[in-house]
């Protein structure tokens, strides 16, 4: 069985704690896309604006559906509440409603790693198995998990957030404020901090793995340890949801020698909690497809 075409037509926006993407699909072709960093000021209705000001950018009367992956937790009202409150601040955004009174067009809101999971099972490296999970590693961490072809939610929106559960690898506090978590040892936030501690002031994840490309050991041991933890998530996703195939994505998931790297360490598991794990085919793409879905 080949895998289906994306068809789909609407505007797709990706907000992420480090920049916002939007794009016009028409007939599942990118006609045009708009990239800028997040303007970070932990005020919801700043974000909101931000929003407002990309999709004005773009041709929307022209179309029949919104559909936004956004950080953070998404209820089934379509109300938005970051969860990382180092990132994004707290608050309560209604989103949804917010945003079909400003366009007068049908608009769906879904946490990014959940589009992106989406996506990915319909058409890309998810297509075929009835459980997938796809793990989101880059500023922070985040987890979709499909299950026959239905997305898992929940009515606050908090299922999924995987990335605040705790690993036997973590001893420090990320930024939902609990200690120990797989964030606060595997993501690019936790990759800094951790660089810090052994001297290397400002290095961004970008730089730690040129670093260790480099053959520079210090940075070798974080992107080791990063890896080492997500692949005791991808066991602890075996063991809840007896998930068939595993996707990794964000800008640190699907990083040279990454995906190869948590295979390795889920090999030291027994093997009942072996896993298939492969990097997203549709990258950044994933959460914008799902999302139109």
């Amino acid at each position: 069985m080949s895998k289906k075409r994306f068809t789909k037509s609407g505007i797709a926006i990706d907000f992420g704690a480090t920049k916002i993407s939007i794009s016009e699909i028409i007939k599942g072709k990118y006609k045009k896309t708009i990239t800028e960093p997040t303007s970070i000021n932990k005020d919801g209705k700043n974000y909101f604006q931000q929003i407002i000001n990309k999709i004005e950018k773009l041709n929307y009367l022209k179309f029949k559906k919104i559909g936004i992956a956004i950080t953070g937790r998404v209820d089934q009202s379509g109300n938005w509440y970051p969860v990382n409150e180092e990132n994004l601040g707290t608050f309560k955004i209604p989103l949804k409603k917010l945003i079909e009174k400003k366009f007068n067009v049908p608009t769906t809101i879904m946490n990014d790693a959940t589009a992106a999971a989406f996506g990915e099972a319909n058409y890309g490296k998810g297509y075929k198995f009835k459980r997938v999970g796809y793990i989101t590693i880059s500023s922070g961490i985040g987890v979709g998990i499909i299950l026959n072809n239905k997305p898992l939610l929940s009515e606050n929106g908090l299922a999924g957030h995987l990335g605040f559960t705790t690993t036997t690898l973590g001893k420090t506090k990320c930024g939902s404020g609990r200690i120990g978590t797989f964030e606060s040892v595997a993501s690019g936030k936790a990759m800094s901090k951790i660089a810090k501690q052994k001297g290397y002031k400002n290095v961004t994840a970008k730089e730690i793995f040129n670093y260790s490309l480099n053959n520079k050991k210090w940075a070798r041991e974080i992107i080791e340890l990063s890896a080492k933890s997500i692949s005791e998530l991808c066991g602890n996703l075996k063991a809840i949801f007896d998930i068939d195939i595993i996707i990794l994505g964000g800008s640190i998931g699907m990083a040279k020698g990454y995906v190869e790297l948590v295979k390795e360490n889920l090999k030291r598991e027994p093997n009942l909690f072996h896993v298939k794990i492969v990097k997203s085919s549709l990258g950044v793409k994933a959460a914008k497809i799902g999302v139109l879905l």
